[in-house]
């Protein structure tokens, strides 16, 4: 099976002509989000909308991201969360990660912490990072449910091991500060490390300051 978020933009394109729907998905998200490309929200709206005319629910997910944030269409908040919402009930993953978002943050539908962590969940079960993540970040913070540092850190280290890098940070911090876990100031280290090297900002400004004490 094709992995199009390996593919260069030249090879998407090349695809994209021949109607390569996958190609036509991955080239809109890189378009509306300016991933390793410069944004054209227009193109990459006009492509998020024709994948999903023609069935294709990864697109789905992203034409609900234009409306959502007004990228190359009208700012339709509610519109882009029901788009994320048939999209997830598809099974795309990412939707069902913004779904958990939607529900989390409660600013275009009503808060409710146990349908985010359950769309969290479903996430996590088809391997998605930040899912992992989210749910660790629920047990720590005690949304819904008891607080849980151990079951938070588990989560946190699933999220890290799949090169999320704020899962890596905040799992460097929980070794650090001994959180959910006996302190490991090698670990900590390690796993800051990694963050810093994905350019994540907390990350390389607590690799710094963690140096300097150690002068």
């Amino acid at each position: 099976m094709a992995n199009y978020t390996l593919m260069n933009t030249r090879e998407l394109e090349r695809r994209v002509k021949k109607d390569d729907l996958g190609a036509i998905h991955e080239l809109s998200r890189r378009l509306v989000q300016g991933i390793g490309i410069a944004e054209d929200f227009a193109r990459g709206f006009a492509l998020a909308k024709y994948g999903t005319d023609q069935g294709y629910v990864k697109c789905k997910t992203v034409l609900g991201f234009c409306y959502f944030y007004g990228r190359g269409c009208p700012q339709d908040e509610l519109k882009g969360v029901e788009l994320f919402r048939e999209a997830a009930e598809g099974g795309h993953d990412a939707a069902q990660y913004n779904m958990g978002i939607a529900y989390e943050r409660g600013t275009v539908i009503p808060t409710d912490y146990d349908l985010a962590y359950s769309w969290y969940e479903k996430a996590a079960e088809q391997d998605f990072a930040k899912a992992f993540y989210k749910l660790g970040f629920f047990h720590e913070m005690g949304y819904g449910r008891d607080k849980d540092l151990i079951k938070a850190f588990n989560y946190y280290l699933e999220s890290a091991r799949r090169g999320y890098r704020k899962g890596q940070y905040v799992l460097g911090l929980a070794y650090a500060n001994g959180r959910g876990v006996l302190k490991d100031n090698d670990q900590a280290l390690f796993w800051i490390n990694k963050a810093a090297a994905q350019n994540y900002s907390p990350a390389v400004m607590k690799l710094r300051q963690l140096k300097n004490e150690g002068k």
